[in-house]
């Protein structure tokens, strides 16, 4: 059984995968309440809030189903990092951070290093840090997951496969490796940067610290969202996978072929896949947390009225069950702004004197979220594909945002009935390449 790990934004989940019975995999998962009171445009979480919360999980599986365990993977969130040395270890900065932005230096680390840098990008972060001249004090970096990755297995320098690389910003996605012009512009010291191994590549054993047995071996970590294309889809050719929670994705996985096919937009992401593929993906900013928004401003007028204010989550569950499926409305959800535009902001359009209704503002805002996914995503995509499956609890939740997604794209919607599918997605793709790595050495065996 594969035990893998998900270090979330908001929460960390652990699966003990049954490759025999996905159904019955146990599963726990625990909030881990890591963000810090950081500065303006500063996003911040506590590493020792993430490993408390990461010991308490393990502490809830039993020992007789520890001692099934054969492989450890872990999975979480893309483009943070965290910097650390022999003694001390710094905050998470997370993908959500705006540092470079706020600082009006964001643009010119674009320029420097010819590299799509965004806000919240490792590289970005690098490239602020080093600038501000605080990079000097840390011998390691890495994103959360292979941080823990080389914890459990007392490796003293981490290493990072390609899915967690490419977000970083500063990664060559066709030599697979880091982009040596780019981190020389932005005078980020190389010896900081972990070392690339491929997909799948075991860094070690436990060695039989933090409530885990001794000897296991563990592979380093896959970008969540790669984790839940894997977990959630029946046939990566063929579907779409859109994730909705606090952010949102929309993916689909394409071969090389298809990729040199594609005309993309600047708000397209390419990132690496397992099985030599590729991922175009589209992340905004704002995803499920544009549907939030609306809950928290009926409750701040109601606050503001000295009225009693309603419960969050069966205030959305209600606007949702009336939403207007023909509003007149436009609403553009660029509430955080965007990667490429972090100046942008959200607005609403199409009013009158008689139709700015909670209904109308409901539906428009579902609308809204879902039209910005697939107005920027590649149509040639869209129609070679005959389903779309949805993952993450504003979508799953949201009726009126599934008949927007369903709408928009013209194909049929479905809900994934995987269980934290991106721990379950990485530990299906380590499966999938330890089964690939027997095939490929059977066949060089001598007959």
């Amino acid at each position: 059984m594969i035990l893998s790990f998900d270090f979330g934004t908001t929460k960390i989940a652990a699966v003990l995968y049954d490759p025999k019975n996905p159904g019955s995999s146990v599963i726990h998962s625990a909030v881990h309440h890591a963000a810090t009171d950081a500065d303006p445009g500063k996003a911040e979480q506590d590493v020792f809030k993430l490993k408390e919360t990461f010991l308490k999980l393990i502490r809830q599986f039993s020992k007789t189903e520890l001692d099934r365990v054969s492989k450890i993977v872990f999975t979480g969130q893309m483009h943070s990092i965290i910097f650390w040395n022999e003694n001390t270890v710094f905050n998470v900065v997370t993908w959500q951070d705006h540092r470079a932005s706020t600082a009006g230096t964001l643009e010119l680390f674009r320029q420097k290093s010819n590299c799509c840098l965004a806000d919240g990008f490792g590289g970005t972060t690098l490239a602020q840090m080093a600038l501000e001249n605080t990079l000097s004090q840390w011998l390691f970096c890495a994103d959360p997951a292979d941080y823990f990755a080389a914890l459990i297995t007392q490796r003293r320098r981490p290493v990072m496969d390609p899915t967690f690389a490419a977000s970083w910003g500063i990664f060559d996605l066709q030599k697979k490796k880091w982009n040596e012009k780019a981190i020389v512009a932005l005078n980020i010291p190389h010896h900081l940067l972990p070392e690339i191994v491929p997909s799948g590549y075991v860094i070690g054993e436990t060695a039989g610290d933090y409530g885990l047995p001794s000897r296991i071996p563990v592979v380093c970590a896959l970008g969540d969202n790669q984790a839940s294309v894997i977990g959630s889809l029946e046939n990566t050719g063929e579907e779409l996978f859109l994730t909705l929670g606090t952010g949102g994705q929309l993916s689909a996985a394409v071969t090389q072929n298809e990729l040199q096919q594609i005309q993309l937009s600047p708000e397209i992401e390419v990132r690496p896949f397992t099985g030599g593929k590729f991922l175009v993906v589209y992340a905004p900013l704002c995803g499920g947390s544009a549907w939030a928004w609306l809950g928290k401003s009926i409750n701040n007028f109601l606050n503001e009225l000295g009225l009693e204010k309603l419960d969050e989550k069966k205030l959305l569950d209600r606007l949702d069950q009336f939403a207007s499926r023909t509003s007149p409305l436009q609403i553009k959800t660029d509430f955080l702004g965007r990667r490429n535009a972090p100046e942008a902001t959200a607005s609403i359009s199409g009013i009158t004197l008689d139709n700015f209704t909670l209904a109308n503002l409901a539906g428009a805002l579902g609308y809204g979220i879902i039209e910005d996914m697939f107005l920027h995503f590649p149509a040639e995509i869209v129609r070679s594909r005959r389903k779309i499956f949805v993952s993450g609890n504003c979508i799953r939740l949201c009726s009126s945002i599934r008949y927007a997604a369903e709408k928009i794209s013209g194909l049929p919607v479905q809900i994934c009935n995987v269980r934290e599918e991106a721990a379950s997605g990485a530990a299906k793709a380590v499966l999938h390449m330890l089964s690939t790595s027997r095939e490929s050495e059977s066949r060089t065996q001598p007959l």
